[in-house]
């Protein structure tokens, strides 16, 4: 009887965990505009992003999703609290392991910067800032801080903002100089914005390791206590990364396998280490 009680209990527990929660059936992510990752378009929110998630949720079965606008100061801190299920895709830092868990990384992307048309302080990395009198704009807690204190620029050169479109209209008014991001979000912020006053730092050098440029991983973030629903996103996200579809789905927002492949081996447990 003992043995066949065991046995009916593994069976139950592996049919739930096979099975979306009522907990799980709605799954709410938050999101901040930042093309081509995640934007509103046409009124709805899309995105590299915002679309794989979504493909990775309905092969889960949840059906139901929410999809919630927040700044970027509020992503780690209302997911960690619970007040969503997920967010999109954020870089995957030690620091940021202590706070949230992280899903297995969904591309690799190296740094960039927009300056203004002509590139007046002749920016061509973030050694060339620190060698000037330039100042950066950046979004308060991203990891471009770090990289930027990293090659020397100074603190009090480095003015913090809460969202890429006040960083915008600061390089513009000539409050700072230049604007560190991902090389790719940021051609896609200048196509949509089609600014002349604004243009790419070219050529740029991002920073090296190992010979190579460093590119940084990106990951969705989830709630540390939320082990099972990550477990078994995971799993889907494995099964659909690196295929056709999953290509289809971010190639047309400008991500090609250069973004894609250091990704499908990579992860994130060992990134948080």
């Amino acid at each position: 009887m003992k043995t066949t009680y065991l046995i009916a209990t593994a069976a139950a527990m592996a049919l739930l965990l096979a099975q979306p929660s009522k907990a799980q059936d709605k799954t709410v992510l938050a999101y901040i505009e930042e093309p081509p990752f995640a934007a509103t378009i046409n009124g709805q929110p899309a995105g590299s992003d915002v679309d794989l998630a979504k493909a990775v949720l309905a092969r889960m079965g949840v059906k139901d999703i929410e999809l919630k606008k927040v700044e970027f100061a509020e992503l780690l801190p209302g997911v960690a609290a619970g007040r969503w299920t997920m967010n999109t895709a954020l870089f995957v830092t030690p620091e940021r392991c202590k706070t949230v868990a992280y899903s297995n990384p969904i591309w690799a992307l190296v740094d960039g910067m927009i300056v203004r048309a002509g590139n007046p302080k002749r920016i061509s990395s973030y050694a060339s800032v620190a060698a000037s009198d330039a100042r950066l704009g950046v979004v308060k807690g991203t990891v471009q801080v770090a990289s930027a204190k990293a090659a020397g620029v100074p603190a009090e050169r480095i003015v913090e903002f809460g969202a890429q479109e006040e960083i915008v209209a600061a390089i513009k008014t000539g409050r700072v100089d230049a604007y560190p991001n991902t090389a790719l979000g940021h051609r896609a912020l200048l196509a949509s914005l089609r600014d002349a006053d604004l243009a790419l730092a070219q050529p740029f050098e991002p920073p090296m390791e190992n010979g190579r440029p460093k590119a940084g991983f990106g990951a969705f973030s989830f709630n540390r206590a939320s082990g099972a629903f990550i477990a078994r996103f995971n799993a889907e996200l494995a099964r659909f990364l690196g295929s056709e579809d999953h290509r289809a789905i971010v190639g047309k927002y400008g991500l090609g396998n250069e973004e894609i492949a250091p990704a499908l081996t990579a992860k994130s447990e060992e990134l948080c280490k």
